[in-house]
């Protein structure tokens, strides 16, 4: 577990520099960074975040090498909302064009529903914060969260489009059956995914994922950072 911002503070240090996200306050419209609007998002300083593989999960797992070793993070604040920008170098575009989910959750269909991309995996990438976002001792763990911190996840799959989860700790993420706006383009070998966050306050920890689907990344297999904190 990692020292929020407010527990920082509680105890009378701050976060190391290394784990600070920087946030511009743009001029720009929030659709124009939304939109993906290079000249804007350029203006604007990268954070490095290193990512880290998960171990196997199953002993059927091939192995996976560190091909996506970090991500670019810009942050902006317009409109009353927070955009988050990720962007990461990949060889392949893992992506497909895909008959929409259906409205009912798998657990309450009465069949399956067959695709013709179920042994295919998708790029995707996602922002993770904790649902309590007033601050704390301590951040939800990386895991999820648990019981007592939940989080809230923004999830993009370059397939299936925008999904917005929760989860209690790990093997209880779920979809809330909401979206939210996000725009994702493939460019010169690499991805730059736009995401629309509320506006949340300084001192907020956020976690980020990347899926690679030429590594058959799904589910928890996957990168992802340690806590970062908004500033």
């Amino acid at each position: 577990l990692l020292l929020s911002a407010a527990g920082w503070a509680q105890a009378g240090t701050q976060p190391a520099s290394g784990q600070l996200l920087h946030v511009a306050a743009s001029p720009a419209a929030a659709d124009s960074l939304l939109g993906g609007d290079a000249h804007v998002w350029d203006g604007i300083t990268a954070k490095h975040v290193a990512l880290n593989r998960t171990p196997p999960l199953y002993d059927t797992d091939e192995p996976a090498g560190l091909d996506i070793p970090s991500v670019d993070v810009r942050l902006a604040r317009a409109g009353g909302k927070l955009l988050v920008q990720l962007a990461w170098r990949d060889t392949t575009q893992d992506t497909a064009a895909l008959a929409p989910v259906p409205g009912t959750p798998p657990e309450t269909r009465f069949l399956k529903v067959p695709t013709e991309a179920e042994d295919r995996f998708f790029d995707a990438a996602a922002v993770m914060y904790p649902a309590k976002t007033s601050g704390g001792v301590v951040s939800p763990s990386l895991q999820m969260g648990d019981a007592e911190d939940p989080v809230t996840i923004y999830y993009w799959n370059a397939a299936r489009g925008a999904m917005l989860m929760e989860a209690q700790g790990r093997g209880t993420t779920r979809r809330t059956g909401k979206t939210f706006p996000v725009n994702g383009t493939f460019h010169n070998g690499g991805w730059s995914v736009v995401l629309e966050l509320p506006d949340l306050p300084a001192g907020t920890p956020l976690a980020f994922a990347i899926w690679n689907g030429s590594q058959k990344d799904r589910d928890g297999r996957k990168y992802f950072s340690v806590w970062q904190v908004v500033e």
